[in-house]
């Protein structure tokens, strides 16, 4: 559907002011249906996505600073984030060697299982997947253009 549509707006808008408000609307709508996805599992987007940040870094771990650096919104409150999948059994805090101040997290095996299953629940994937309607060229036309958005 078109964003003036989605917006109920019917002034022309100058390109650049809509390709920013459609990139803001596409988050906002992106975040609500990757919510809807993972509700299942009992995880939120950024819960979903230091699971995958700590299953990339397996069997080393991350510190949560690391962690941190790697979200996608680097706004979230990690450590929060951490000690909610630490009491669900997803991921384990170990001290590290040699600075006993810092800790590093490691994804458990439950917390791989997790991300199994949520692969094969087919998640971002199918028929139903969010940007099926793009092809391969298109997708990456689309990443382009939304990397040289935000240079």
């Amino acid at each position: 559907m078109k964003l003036e549509m989605e917006l109920k707006s019917t002034k022309p808008m100058p390109a650049r002011q809509r390709a920013m408000l459609n990139v803001l609307f596409t988050a906002s709508w992106l975040d609500c249906s990757i919510t809807r996805q993972l509700r299942p599992f009992g995880l939120t987007g950024p819960q979903y996505n230091i699971l995958r940040i700590l299953n990339g870094s397996a069997p080393k771990g991350l510190s949560v600073l690391d962690i941190k650096s790697r979200m996608l919104d680097r706004s979230s409150n990690v450590s929060r984030l951490v000690e909610k999948l630490r009491l669900a059994g997803y991921v384990e805090r170990v001290p590290h060697g040699k600075d006993r101040r810092m800790v590093i997290v490691t994804i458990s095996e439950s917390g791989k299982k997790l991300l199994t299953d949520i692969e094969q629940a087919r998640f971002m994937d199918g028929n139903s997947a969010i940007g099926n309607r793009l092809s391969e060229a298109e997708a990456l036309e689309l990443g382009h253009l939304l990397d040289k958005f935000r240079e």
